[in-house]
């Protein structure tokens, strides 16, 4: 009897550590083993003809907001759910910059913001802040249905 009682405590632990793990593994039937609710997002850039110092900047600058972002997983395009392919264009002091988004594989809508490439601060932002809504009403209309 003395036995069972000092065994009882250490059985409710196991039991409670056991509900814990199982709580916090991942649907077994799901292929991708998603537990995030987040979009897994891939960006892939793309230059009209040569990568000129002005297009590099305007790389990196989209791709260090996106990298703050914390709404997305920035993943590789295996893993996506969603690819986004900018073209970056430089033509007569004017910047073209083209988001085209694809969601498994079809594409649902084509971003084109363009400007001197004396805003092109403002021509990222504006062009996050539009992939950001874009992505994120996609994202909610597919989980809701």
């Amino acid at each position: 009897m003395d036995l069972k009682r000092r065994l009882l405590p250490i059985a409710i632990a196991l039991v409670l550590i056991a509900m814990v793990f199982i709580s916090w593994t991942p649907n077994w039937e799901s292929g991708e083993f998603i537990r995030s609710t987040k979009p897994y997002v891939n960006f892939e850039y793309q230059f009209d003809t040569t990568e000129t110092r002005t297009l590099s900047e305007v790389a990196e600058d989209i791709d260090n907001r996106l990298e703050v972002r914390h709404e997305w997983h920035k993943v590789g395009d295996r893993e996506a759910q969603y690819d986004v392919v900018i073209a970056l264009v430089e033509r007569d002091g004017a910047i073209q910059i083209d988001a085209t988004l694809h969601r498994n594989d079809k594409r649902f809508d084509h971003i084109v913001v363009r400007g001197q490439s004396e805003v092109k601060n403002e021509l990222v932002g504006r062009l996050v802040g539009l992939l950001t809504d874009r992505i994120e009403s996609s994202h909610q209309a597919a989980d809701s249905e």
